[in-house]
């Protein structure tokens, strides 16, 4: 069996939930925003939307980052989550303090190992589908323009 199974475009779509979940979580808890589980929530939250619009998957922006460097990026803000708490006492102050980044620390960690680490398409598939799309319309325009041009 491969360890690696979790298709890119399954993390991608991940990415872009968890990274705002993590911004709104402090919030939605009522942690202190000027608590350390709040902070590192938002910063972690934060850095992860950057970069997964930067990441070379298929849902992001800009293919930036590799996909090898953000699973590393993914891995190291979960278990920063996971010990962080840990190690700042919140667990004295209750669950609500340290269970979620727990939680989602260890969430992160097992989707950064267990994620392909190479797109289904070649690194040039998102350019190959827009410029395929591209023609396409150019197609259809020109066939348009001389339905038009045989009408008038």
């Amino acid at each position: 069996m491969k360890m690696r199974f979790i298709p890119t475009s399954v993390h991608a779509a991940v990415d872009h939930v968890v990274g705002p979940t993590l911004v709104a979580a402090p919030t939605v808890l009522r942690l202190g925003r000027t608590s350390p589980e709040g902070i590192l929530a938002e910063a972690v939250g934060a850095v992860q939307a950057v970069y997964s619009n930067l990441t070379d998957y298929e849902l992001s922006v800009k293919n930036v980052v590799p996909i090898k460097a953000h699973l590393a990026l993914d891995a190291v803000g979960g278990a920063t989550l996971a010990l962080v708490p840990q190690l700042t006492g919140a667990r004295q102050k209750g669950k609500k303090y340290w269970l979620p980044h727990l939680a989602i620390g260890v969430f992160e960690i097992g989707m950064a190992a267990l994620t392909k680490t190479e797109p289904p398409e070649a690194k040039n598939g998102r350019r190959a589908q827009l410029a395929k799309l591209v023609t396409t319309a150019k197609g259809v325009k020109n066939t348009a323009q001389g339905a038009v041009k045989s009408i008038a």
